[in-house]
């Protein structure tokens, strides 16, 4: 995701997952819904089979930047 630049420290947040694609969305959901918005997000996911990427995707359409 490309965002302007920021002066305030980056938080990079790591969320490892296995077909938890509900829980994901949650998590997801919380990081959209904070008000500090210099972040990044890595999902690593170890083969779901339930939905897992679809949820990504549509994080990154609604994700700002």
């Amino acid at each position: 995701m490309n965002k302007p630049p920021s002066n305030d420290p980056l938080v990079f947040i790591v969320i490892p997952t296995f077909n938890r694609a509900q829980l994901l969305s949650e998590a997801l959901d919380s990081v959209l819904s904070q008000t500090y918005q210099n972040w990044s997000v890595a999902v690593v996911d170890d083969g779901s089979t339930d939905g897992t990427e679809s949820v990504v995707k549509n994080f990154q359409v609604r994700a700002p930047g």
